[in-house]
């Protein structure tokens, strides 16, 4: 057996100390202070999902989303809580963790794919607020007057400026779906930078 890979981090101000979360042959383990350790077998785990997470205090945030069968989702990121809201980017020890677990899961469900991105809700709920935004954008751009309104062609260069926004919607929705790679095929954009050769 191989020497397991380990990740620690402390959560926030509520957790005492670090968390150690490790990768072994049969299952995810993880040690709090107490010493206590909770196994989640790699059969019982029925999704993978990475995403960058970014949030105001800490722009350089990945998280990795575990979903047991029988139990609340495990998230684990990049950020290791230092005192005072600060936090500490700890990738250098993350990604190469990340990496063994997602290889892990994949042994155990060969045919098993990581999620890439948003869930499926919100992703639903983040296109339909980029189109509302769209819709508010081109009707302000007709309901509100302009210089332009004197031309008898306005409403052809207003239509022309509504249609070139529509490239750029499109190609975002695109770019957001959703999607399911293969474990050995994780894209760079779902790993902390800098750090992708684990």
């Amino acid at each position: 057996m191989a020497e397991p890979v380990t990740y620690r981090r402390r959560r926030g101000a509520i957790s005492r100390t670090e968390r150690e979360w490790r990768v072994e042959d049969d299952a995810l383990v993880t040690r709090g202070g107490s010493g206590r350790e909770r196994r989640y077998r790699w059969s019982d785990i029925v999704s993978v999902r990475l995403l960058h997470d970014p949030v105001r205090t800490r722009p350089w945030r990945y998280v990795f989303e575990l979903q047991p069968k029988h139990a609340r989702k495990i998230v684990i990121d990049n950020a290791h809580y230092t005192g005072e809201r600060a936090f500490e980017e700890r990738s250098e020890s993350y990604t190469p963790f990340v990496r063994a677990a997602v290889a892990r899961w994949a042994a155990v469900h060969p045919k098993g794919r990581a999620l890439i991105g948003e869930t499926p809700k919100a992703y639903f709920f983040l296109t339909i607020a980029a189109l509302l935004a769209l819709g508010a954008l081109a009707y302000a751009l007709v309901a509100i007057p302009t210089p332009l309104d004197s031309l008898s062609y306005a409403p052809a260069i207003k239509l022309g400026v509504i249609l070139l926004m529509l490239p750029f919607f499109w190609r975002a929705v695109i770019k957001a779906i959703p999607r399911g790679v293969a474990p050995d095929a994780i894209p760079d954009r779902a790993l902390p930078p800098n750090s992708n050769s684990g």
